[in-house]
């Protein structure tokens, strides 16, 4: 248990609560405890909410079957994913070819918005989290970066959690790509403190009435800060006590053991 005394009832005045999933909400494919009773009190008491995930191993749709069948009845309204600002960003610059380092289900949404995925002259190439990763492709890339393309990440977190340990996430592959060419992505998930704002922006909700919570300093935590949220970590996932205690920056307003907690305060509601 986490014993730091911290007064956490300012967290039910918040009108807007952002969650990490991957850590906070979930790991794996097991849902942790009070989860699905505290999207139902947030629901009653008629609290904005969305799930945020950088793991971009998975389309919208992909997502939403997830949740869906983890007994979360939530629509597509409710998701920020880092797929989102990243083809945003895409269309406003109108790339059409592009070298897309990613799953067959982030292809296929791809594909939906319109463009075209090739590895033959493409305009931009653009880094997500892909499990299906073949070292043909890193070459394919490397090559291409060399040739100074334009160079995009969905997101950079270095581990993805699972209920078994860590596995390497899209950061672990840009930093081979970097070991190869020297270059580095400009990254459109978190901790790019846009994936916040923008939702912020469209409710006309103050930042200081929203509230992130997450399991990565570096990723969560930093992103809520620099929107100027607040921001709770939690200890479900990648993060330790001493990892908090280590760090010069991000340090989180409060600190949880898991997402449950919160469900036993909004009771008081």
């Amino acid at each position: 248990m986490n014993d730091q005394k911290q007064d956490l009832s300012e967290i039910l005045k918040k009108k807007v609560f952002f969650f990490d999933l991957d850590g906070t909400i979930y790991l794996g494919d097991t849902l942790f405890d009070g989860v699905i009773q505290l999207i139902d009190i947030l629901e009653r008491k008629n609290k904005h909410f969305y799930f945020l995930s950088n793991n971009s191993s998975k389309s919208t749709s992909d997502y939403i079957r997830k949740l869906l069948n983890l007994n979360l009845n939530i629509t597509r309204d409710n998701i920020i994913l880092s797929q989102h600002p990243t083809i945003d960003f895409l269309k406003k610059n109108d790339y059409e070819r592009i070298f897309l380092l990613g799953t067959q289900s982030l292809k296929k949404e791809f594909l939906k918005e319109g463009f075209i995925l090739t590895e033959e002259n493409p305009e931009i190439i653009v880094l997500a989290f892909d499990q299906e990763l073949t070292y043909e492709r890193l070459v394919n890339a490397s090559y291409l970066l060399q040739n100074q393309i334009p160079y995009i990440a969905t997101h950079l977190d270095d581990r993805c959690p699972t209920e078994e340990g860590y596995i390497p996430d899209a950061g672990g592959i840009a930093a081979l790509l970097y070991k190869a060419t020297g270059r580095m992505p400009e990254v459109f998930g978190k901790p790019n403190k846009q994936m916040l704002l923008f939702k912020l922006h469209e409710l006309e909700i103050s930042p200081k009435d929203a509230i992130m919570f997450g399991d990565r300093l570096y990723t969560d935590i930093k992103m809520g800060i620099e929107a100027g949220v607040t921001t709770c970590c939690v200890l479900s996932g990648e993060i330790t006590m001493e990892m908090i205690n280590k760090s010069k920056d991000s340090k989180p307003d409060f600190i949880i053991d898991g997402i449950w907690e919160i469900y036993e305060l909004l009771k008081q509601l």
